[in-house]
């Protein structure tokens, strides 16, 4: 659990107040809320046989590539939650998009140039006492000390072209119980280029860094369950055993280290977990072998977990085997093959395809683990005003594997950092969810 940034957090809390308690001393559970966003132009929608359907005719030939479906599912199903900073007139209700491989909290804070419009006030540390700029004394890597201010600076680069510069800060951060956590590290962020967050986001909470500080408190497991619909509310929960819900059928599987390779490397922000195999319906891939996902010493290839990212991506080797093997799956049902900018499969959806769409099964070394994908995780329908209704292999080949917040929904994730484990069951997630207020 331990890593060079956490590390970097506690010198630096022992610098400013004496201790390392970043979070309240209470060990009792809690729950952030969870709302999933859309775009207003509402170009995606979930149809009422469960598939999420996208209206691709809004999309210019020239602006499809391999990545065009996890582009816009990014910039219309992000997830995100609620979080209250700062005290007094400076108090903050702010919903930030949820990121498990960030590696540091961030908001934007006044001034910001340029910034990206979001919902409500930009966070003003000037108006609350709370509030604290790390000082450049205790700026340890990969932050960096600026002596001529006495501040310790941060520079981060995301996905889509995302990059921010700011100061690294503390404040109060407040529970939705009212338990507060007095010395809360983030990341006050003053320059916000390609931030695409719904013009509503004010910045992005790192997930996994968000658990790991909670686990050190006594907190050690976080769950979630995702769903798709706007109008309700579901939780991000931390806490021990007894306030996770309990699933009688959770597969578990090994949550990896982080490589120890002498720098700061994005691994130590992520959820890795050891993929060994693939089955498209009920036959295994022989062409997919565990060394397809094998992590390298340099911390390149692997598989995480994020619900940061949309859609599932697999890595280019074993994308191809997995493409031919559904096509070969729909091609002896006669279905028909049809072309669409921006995807690798795409056939024609009539009533008795749908029907017919193969699952998938993620495969997992140790413990014997498999994640099941429905049909209706598995592909996106899209409505295209030329080729009529398609359904797409909702998947995109890349360097290293992603399991993606689409292939997530309708499944419980338990993240335990003290055992390092990962254990999930299916679940109707909406059962776990209040309307929204």
């Amino acid at each position: 659990m331990d890593t060079k940034l956490m590390t970097t957090f506690a010198i630096i809390t022992l610098a400013i107040t004496g201790h390392t308690r970043a979070f309240s001393n209470s060990s009792a559970g809690f729950s952030l809320p969870l709302f999933t966003k859309h775009s207003p132009d509402r170009t995606i929608r979930r149809g009422a046989d469960g598939f999420l359907y996208l209206q691709q005719s809004l999309i210019s030939a020239s602006e499809a590539s391999a990545a065009t479906a996890a582009t816009i599912l990014l910039q219309n199903g992000q997830h995100a939650t609620e979080v209250h900073f700062g005290t007094g007139n400076g108090r903050r209700k702010l919903l930030l998009e949820l990121d498990a491989t960030a590696p540091l909290t961030w908001i934007q804070c006044k001034p910001c140039n340029p910034v990206a419009t979001q919902t409500g006030p930009i966070f003003d540390g000037e108006l609350s006492p709370t509030f604290q700029h790390v000082d450049s004394s205790v700026c340890r890597p990969p932050f960096i000390p600026d002596p001529a201010i006495r501040r310790c600076l941060f520079r981060l680069k995301g996905h889509n072209g995302l990059e921010i510069k700011g100061l690294l800060s503390v404040d109060e951060y407040t529970r939705e119980d009212g338990h507060v956590f007095p010395k809360f590290f983030f990341g006050c962020t003053h320059e916000t280029y390609n931030f695409h967050n719904l013009n509503t986001f004010a910045g992005i909470l790192a997930y996994k860094r968000f658990a790991t500080q909670a686990a050190a408190h006594g907190m050690a497991r976080s769950s979630y369950c995702l769903f798709r619909e706007t109008s309700r509310q579901g939780f991000l929960r931390f806490g021990a055993e007894a306030d996770i819900p309990h699933k009688p059928r959770y597969q578990t599987t090994e949550i990896l280290p982080a490589n120890d390779d002498g720098d700061t490397h994005e691994s130590e922000y992520e959820y890795h977990v050891s993929l060994a195999s693939v089955s498209v319906g009920e036959r295994r891939l022989a062409g997919v072998l565990p060394e397809t996902f094998a992590r390298r010493e340099s911390g390149e290839g692997g598989c995480i977990i994020d619900l940061g990212t949309p859609l599932t991506v697999l890595v280019e080797e074993a994308y191809r085997v997995v493409e031919e093997a559904v096509w070969s799956e729909l091609a002896r049902h006669g279905v028909a093959r049809v072309v669409q900018p921006g995807y690798g499969l795409c056939v024609r959806a009539t009533e008795t395809v749908k029907g017919r769409l193969p699952s998938m099964s993620l495969h997992f070394a140790g413990e014997d683990a498999t994640l099941v994908i429905s049909p209706k995780q598995l592909f996106l329908m899209v409505d295209d005003e030329r080729a009529g209704q398609v359904a797409c292999l909702a998947m995109v080949p890349g360097r290293r594997t992603v399991i993606g917040a689409l292939q997530q929904v309708d499944t419980r994730f338990v993240f335990d950092l003290k055992d390092n484990k990962l254990s999930f069951a299916p679940e109707s997630c909406i059962q776990d969810t209040v309307p929204v207020a």
